[in-house]
Order: C-alpha cells, then structure tokens, then sequence
C-alpha cells in the first residue's frame, strides 16, 4: 500500500501478541483453538504527515488480506500505528 500511494518510510517494524488458550489444541477443554486476542503494534519511520500515515492505515486495514483475516477470526483484534523516533 505504501508504494501504491507513495508513501515514503525509512523503517518499519511490527510485533505482534496473543493470547491463546492452548488446552483446546491439546483437546483438554472445549474452547477455540485459535486466539482469542491480538496486539499488532505498528511502529514506522517517515517524515510524511500525520493525515497521510492514517491514510496509509485505513488503506491497510481495508485491503491487507493478512489484516482482513486475522480480524474475521480473532474476537479481540487491534491494530495502533505510531511513529519512531
């Protein structure tokens, strides 16, 4: 999506968490075996302005089909954007 609309980064880092119940892998409970909460924390580098980064988010969330699965299957998805120094 950056290159799409041309949106200039020097660095760009993810870290995602989760937290998932692990008995329902195993088959020791009846729950989801999937997560059932997701941080991903985005953390970017750019001199581009803050209305252009939110742009680049919205796009993201809207058309990333990894972004757009994890949030059909996860119950307690976030995503924040936020610059680095």
């Amino acid at each position: 999506m950056a290159a799409k609309i041309r949106f200039a980064y020097e660095d760009l880092e993810t870290v995602a968490e989760g937290t998932l119940d692990t008995r329902g892998r195993r088959g020791l409970a009846d729950v989801p075996v999937h997560y059932s909460a997701v941080r991903l924390s985005v953390r970017i580098r750019t001199g581009e302005s803050d209305a252009r980064l939110e742009r680049l988010s919205s796009l993201v969330a809207r058309y990333c089909p990894v972004d757009s699965l994890v949030r059909a299957a996860v119950p307690d998805y976030e995503v924040t954007w936020e610059r680095m120094p």
